[in-house]
């Protein structure tokens, strides 16, 4: 899987897991993610690979990292850098079914 197709994916499955989340919790009297303070930095630690070689099949290029992970085809030749990659996104996640709580104000007349 490439850098993009991950994380373009990633943050989908994110935002559908609230939306689902929401919509179990609307049911059960409970909130996930209300109407305020739904903007969320997500952070992404990941492992990349560049693999460079002749092959006979498959592509290369910059690619996630993950156990048992290789380039399909074969190679007569390859080499493979793997480098760390730190970030974050800040995500508007969809807003919860519930408004801002109103605020009280207890007004004492003179």
């Amino acid at each position: 899987m490439d850098v993009k197709e991950f994380i373009s994916d990633t943050l989908k499955q994110i935002i559908d897991g609230v939306r689902d989340a929401q919509a179990y919790a609307n049911g059960e009297d409970a909130v996930v993610v209300p109407y305020y303070g739904n903007r969320q930095n997500i952070d992404f630690d990941i492992a990349v690979t560049v693999v460079e070689g002749t092959e006979t099949g498959g592509k290369a290029g910059i690619s996630v990292w993950s156990i048992g992970a290789g380039v399909s085809g074969k190679s007569e030749s390859s080499s493979s850098t793997a480098s760390r990659i730190k970030f974050e996104i800040p995500v508007e996640l969809p807003k919860g079914s519930q408004s801002p709580p109103q605020e009280k104000t207890d007004f004492k007349r003179i």
